[in-house]
């Protein structure tokens, strides 16, 4: 991922996300994409511009897999550091404590136990800055009372007074270290009297409570321990809070004027769908539930702390709040709302809804969570990418070309443009050869896609199988757009549903990935956009179905065998009537190469209602095509309408297929959209529009100024 977009991603974060009132509550925030998307990156660019001035830490579950008290620990330690605009740096004594209590083995018997806390106490006392500030002036002290009892005195007295001032002198030493000593553990005071306040404390004196908790296990331990480290944030940003500056923040309008406000802490986790992550972050949203049912009257338990964790996959528990990314639309009846994308965050959306939730007497800890989805590259980064690889004026590959074949995904750009393969194949070739050796050891383009995307429990396909794989049988349901619709499954192999299942869960299928034509809202007009499968990964995997042999010499190609098997398992009655089964039929048509057909069918069609015929005309060129994926753009438009024009055909037919045709071959990522192809597929619906029938023309005038 460059430094540019994930800069963006990042600013756009902290704008809309780092601004805080008193008492405001924050929420868990989970960065959504799938595998190698950026995320990582963007973490990373949120650290950089938090700087020196926005308080925060960075864990990484994948690199350091710690349980929830040791990350607790590096985060506490990593906000330890000095910062530009605080006038004291922050601590941790609650949690310090608590921590020391928990590593300590304690003496069977109570009253030597209570002196080891004891001590442990004033060892934690001195290695505070207070502590040590305390030490340097005991010995000062101490050093004055010498120079004055040898130096001063010494002349003065003699005999049994001398005696009698070195006598005070040596026991005033220890006095005066304890006297500094407990001046500096008033600093700490707090943090003893909040072990006493919790509820496994059950109201004994701070020194019981901490036995109690050094007898406690680990795991057991978590949940005080948080609730520890939570509190610390909490008491650091209301006694020592920042010096204030001029920041970016864009708040929501309150009397059309900009509130003062602070800013949040901020904590990034990355490899959130770990083990590791997940209980971590679990323990941190039951710990701040924990603190909101001590303060049941609002805004006394909430603490500053803002969460960017990166997840890679989606957790069930988050459902209840919003609605899945492969969902086309929230279910009704339900405070579901649609994850917003990262630059589109923003508090407000999270807490029309769940700020009162978390705030509740028993509010659900997955209430907290705010799942945003990581924006995918647009077309400009990509050029700027490309150009940064490779500053050549003449670049092999058009930047349109690779942002829709990768689908803006971080790590498929990269791969492109990266890979030895990225030289153009020829001029009778597809921009981007997937069966190229993508490494050293001559991995094709698609297997290595496969390899880095694939969630495990997916198998990569192989070059042979008796088996259609699931992953492949996945990407071919998912080409037809209207499955995202249709309850359905086809009952080919009892391992698409569940390929189907981990490649939602993994983040692969969602509307986010689903490319609009250019003339679907004037033929679908305000219809949820539907779920697909990544391109990236989906091109790879129809790319191992279209290479796949035969099983044998007079059996079908796997590529016809699979969408029709596909077709007849789902031949019956479909959601839309007898209507819809019809036009199924005629997109698998296409997907097995039956263009000429399915053309025919498609201008029989045209004169009956112009709006529903360009939606058919944008469901049927959505469908796979075999032949870009060994041939050029243009040879394959050659190919699909040789004799079309001298075939004695109706002018609707000819511009029919050619339409179909245009627009099916522009659908592919493969093609580069040029004014050639644009003004082409003008043409087709100006004439159209000219020789129609019907008085309504203006559908057909629209599709046709989209492409102007």
């Amino acid at each position: 991922m460059g430094d540019l977009d994930a800069a963006e991603g990042a600013d756009a974060f902290l704008r809309h996300m780092l601004w805080r009132y008193p008492g405001q509550r924050q929420p868990i925030v989970a960065l959504l994409g799938p595998r190698q998307s950026g995320k990582t990156d963007v973490l990373q660019a949120v650290s950089r511009a938090c700087g020196g001035t926005v308080i925060h830490a960075a864990l990484d579950f994948e690199e350091n897999p710690v349980d929830p008290v040791s990350a607790a620990a590096l985060a506490a330690f990593q906000m330890m550091r000095g910062w530009d605009n605080l006038r004291h740096g922050p601590v941790f004594h609650r949690f310090g404590l608590g921590l020391l209590a928990l590593n300590e083995n304690l003496d069977a018997d109570r009253g030597r136990a209570a002196e080891q806390i004891r001590e442990l106490i004033k060892q934690y006392v001195r290695s505070t800055p207070p502590g040590r500030i305390a030490d340097r002036l005991g010995n000062v002290a101490a050093g004055t009372m010498d120079i004055v009892a040898q130096g001063v005195l010494s002349p003065l007295v003699s005999g049994p007074a001398r005696e009698v001032v070195t006598a005070v002198r040596e026991q005033a030493k220890p006095v005066i270290g304890s006297l500094f000593q407990s001046a500096a553990r008033w600093g700490v005071r707090d943090a003893l009297r909040w072990h006493i306040s919790v509820p496994e404390a059950e109201s004994a004196r701070s020194i019981d409570a901490l036995i109690r908790l050094s007898s406690t296990s680990r795991s057991a331990a978590v949940g005080h321990l948080m609730a520890a480290f939570l509190a610390d944030v909490k008491a650091q940003a209301e006694r020592h809070p920042p010096l204030r500056s001029a920041c970016s923040c864009v708040l929501p309008t309150r009397g059309g004027r900009r509130d003062r406000h602070d800013h949040a802490w901020v904590l990034l986790a990355d490899g959130a769908q770990t083990p590791a992550g997940r209980r971590f972050l679990t323990e941190l949203a039951a710990a701040r539930a924990r603190n909101q049912r001590s303060d049941p009257d609002g805004t006394g338990a909430a603490d500053p702390l803002l969460v960017l964790s990166a997840c890679e996959q989606w957790q069930s528990e988050w459902t209840s709040w919003w609605c899945e990314p492969w969902r086309p639309t929230p279910r009704p009846g339900t405070p579901q709302r649609r994850v917003p994308l990262l630059t589109r965050a923003t508090r407000t959306l999270w807490a029309a809804e769940n700020d009162a939730a978390v705030g509740a007497e028993r509010g659900e800890a997955a209430a907290w969570w705010y799942p945003v989805w990581l924006d995918p590259m647009t077309e400009e980064q990509v050029g700027y990418r490309m150009d940064r690889s490779d500053p050549s004026p003449a670049r092999p590959l058009p930047a349109s070309v690779v942002h829709r074949l990768t689908g803006g995904h971080r790590g498929a750009v990269s791969a492109v443009l990266d890979g030895p393969f990225a030289a153009h194949p020829g001029p009778h070739g597809p921009a981007v050869s997937m069966v190229a050796p993508a490494d050293e050891d001559g991995t094709p383009l698609w297997s290595y896609a496969l390899e880095k995307g694939l969630p495990d429990g997916l198998p990569v396909p192989g070059t042979h199988w008796s088996t259609t794989p699931a992953v492949v049988l996945a990407a071919a349901y998912l080409a037809d757009v209207r499955t995202a619709h249709d309850p359905r499954l086809p009952a080919l192999s009892p391992e698409l549903p569940r390929g189907l299942e981990l490649l939602r869960r993994h983040l692969w299928v969602s509307t986010f990935t689903h490319r609009p034509s250019r003339i679907r809202r004037i033929g679908w007009g305000d219809a949820d956009i539907p779920a697909t499968l990544h391109p990236w990964l989906a091109r790879s995997a129809l790319t191992a179905l279209n290479i796949a042999p035969p099983a044998g010499p007079t059996e079908p190609a796997p590529w016809h065998e699979v969408f029709t098997d596909q077709f007849l398992a789902l031949d019956e009655p479909a959601p839309g009537g007898d209507g819809a089964a019809v036009e199924r039929a005629l997109f698998h048509d296409l997907a097995l190469g039956r263009f000429a057909p399915v053309a025919a069918a498609l201008a029989d069609r045209f004169d009956e209602d112009h709006r529903a015929w360009i939606r058919l005309l944008d469901y049927l060129s959505s469908a796979p095509c075999r032949l870009l994926y060994d041939h050029a753009p243009q040879d394959a438009y050659a190919n699909l309408l040789d004799g079309v024009e001298d075939g004695g055909q109706t002018v609707f037919a000819v511009a029919t297929a050619k339409l179909l045709a245009l627009l099916w071959l522009y659908n592919d990522p493969l093609t580069e959209h040029t004014r050639r192809w644009d003004g082409e597929i003008q043409e087709c619906f100006t004439r159209l529009a000219h020789n129609s029938r019907l008085l309504d023309v203006s559908p057909l005038q629209q599709a046709a100024a989209a492409f102007a």
